[in-house]
């Protein structure tokens, strides 16, 4: 019997100025008929921090719902879920810092992303902005779990409004190999000002590299593996 589902998985390198590996994430995508599922663990070696999180979205990539689970030295610091309903955004969860926490916020417009910080979760933002008026940012409302560079401080439920550009088609060549990519940069808030570029594999919004030249950080995709069954 055949998969009724089409799965992907890649591995992506965090690396410094110096070239040298500091952190990876795994990710990994489950395609079924109604949209996706995901998946991330995230290592950062200097901070001891594990981040594992999931989250689901529409055919057009919209938000519906996610958990992410940050640990340090193997001890919980923050677990939360959240779900998304058009304007409504509700986080469920408990911190070392904060206890148990139940928040709901509400906006003015439908919540355009999810951001719980995996490189994977990430890059739907371009999926989001889309190719239309290349060069022109367009302003984007995320619901985010933390402002914090490596998300891992005062995590609860916020909204930013970061600024995304799409610059153009280009083919990269990274270590899991040659892409016809869409290329994009994207502002997330007066908090976190770099501008990052970043280039996406537009099938499966693969994050194929993001460059932050302010911190001197690069990350890129390293594995690629998809299956051969399931949707097409």
């Amino acid at each position: 019997m055949s998969s009724p589902y089409r799965h992907y998985a890649g591995k992506v390198a965090y690396l410094n100025a110096s070239g040298e590996e500091w952190g990876r994430e795994r990710f990994a995508g489950s395609v079924h008929r109604n949209g996706r599922s995901l998946r991330a663990v995230c290592e950062m070696d200097d901070a001891r921090l594990l981040r594992e999180a999931s989250w689901s979205v529409s055919e057009s990539w919209r938000p519906k719902e996610g958990f992410v689970r940050n640990t340090r030295d193997g001890k919980t610091i923050g677990s939360c879920w959240y779900s998304v309903n058009d304007t409504i955004v509700e986080c469920e969860g408990f911190t070392a810092d904060a206890g148990r926490i139940s928040k709901r916020i509400e906006a003015s417009r439908p919540v355009d992303f999810l951001g719980m910080h995996p490189l994977a979760g990430d890059a739907i933002t371009a999926m989001v902005r889309g190719i239309t008026q290349p060069g022109a940012e367009r302003t984007l409302l995320c619901a985010a779990n933390s402002m914090a560079h490596l998300g891992d401080e005062d995590l609860t439920v916020m909204f930013v409004e970061p600024m995304v550009a799409y610059i153009g088609a280009e083919q990269i060549t990274v270590a899991a190999g040659t892409f016809e990519a869409l290329h994009y940069t994207i502002r997330w808030s007066d908090k976190v000002p770099h501008l990052t570029d970043y280039w996406i594999e537009p099938a499966d919004c693969l994050p194929l590299l993001a460059v932050l030249p302010a911190i001197g950080e690069r990350y890129e995709l390293m594995e690629l593996t998809r299956s051969t069954d399931g949707l097409a």
